[in-house]
């Protein structure tokens, strides 16, 4: 039984030994890789040297981040407006090419109105000219003793049962 007992201790204590390990790098990553902590001066030495002496030299210009936030907030209203424009324009000539058709299919009607009333008037006239054509004229009998006669119209002769049999 003694040695069932030591194995089991071990087990115990390898399973935490690992969640304490596994709990503090995690901590420990956290606390190297957070860009949004700020670094505590009393943990680093080192960065108490380096910001004692940025703070000495003054050899660079201080940043005026209001300053910049205002130039970009002025870039972006410069790009905002462009787009706007841009969206503008493209609305503008989507109405323009709409009226375009419009107007287009308007005029096609009015070409396809004039085109039917001018078709339908010309088979008027041709009907017309059917109905008012002259009646054909017989042939004229001319006497060598007799002066000219005028022609006189006369039906067309229709002999029935006429042709090839």
């Amino acid at each position: 039984m003694a040695k069932g007992k030591i194995l089991e201790d071990t087990f115990e204590q390898l399973a935490e030994l690992g969640v304490s390990s596994a709990k503090k790098t995690v901590k420990s990553v956290a606390q190297t890789l957070n860009p949004f902590d700020k670094p505590s001066e009393t943990q680093n030495p080192q960065n108490q040297k380096t910001l004692e002496s940025l703070k000495k030299s003054k050899n660079h210009t201080p940043l005026d981040f209001d300053n910049l936030k205002n130039k970009f907030q002025d870039k972006e209203k410069l790009k905002a407006e462009a787009l706007r424009n841009r969206l503008f324009q493209m609305v503008k000539q989507g109405d323009e090419k709409l009226m375009m058709e419009k107007r287009q299919k308007e005029l096609e009607k009015k070409r396809q109105e004039v085109y039917l009333e001018e078709e339908k008037k010309r088979k008027d006239e041709e009907k017309k000219r059917q109905q008012a054509a002259p009646m054909p004229t017989g042939k004229i009998r001319r006497s060598i003793f007799s002066s000219k006669k005028t022609a006189e119209q006369q039906h067309a002769e229709t002999k029935p049962a006429t042709g090839k049999q």
